[in-house]
């Protein structure tokens, strides 16, 4: 299978990023931001945010790039579209919720839900 180079470049640094992310707390570095009494973000995943945030302009960019492509296939699609569009906004509601209230590791099944839709996403509109 042939991957166009935005779509190489973001699941690559999309990997780095999760490998950074998924380092051991003892690890980490010092707190540099405490955002709940369960969650900061610490020296490495700041720095882990770097790759994560190019990682996804690049997906979407592509995605929005081939957004009629995209449109076509969900329109071809429509229950496999919405079921992708469902498991993305639980996946993004998961992750949000984690982090605000005491779903301490819900944030996991939030993000590779919400990953997947978005790489999912990208292969659609990556497709040649």
């Amino acid at each position: 299978m042939h991957l166009v180079g935005w779509l190489r470049w973001s699941l690559l640094l999309l990997a780095v990023s999760l490998v950074l992310f998924a380092l051991p707390s003892d690890i980490e570095g010092p707190t540099l931001v405490r955002i709940s009494s369960d969650h900061a973000i610490a020296a490495v995943d700041a720095i882990a945010i770097v790759p994560l945030l190019v990682a996804s302009g690049l997906l979407y960019w592509g995605v929005w790039s081939a957004r009629a492509r995209v449109g076509e296939l969900a329109g071809r699609h429509p229950g496999r579209a919405l079921g992708v569009g469902f498991a993305g906004g639980l996946g993004l509601g998961l992750l949000l919720a984690s982090v605000f209230s005491s779903f301490v590791q819900w944030w996991a099944v939030g993000a590779v839900l919400f990953a997947a839709v978005v790489v999912v996403a990208g292969f659609s509109a990556g497709r040649g």
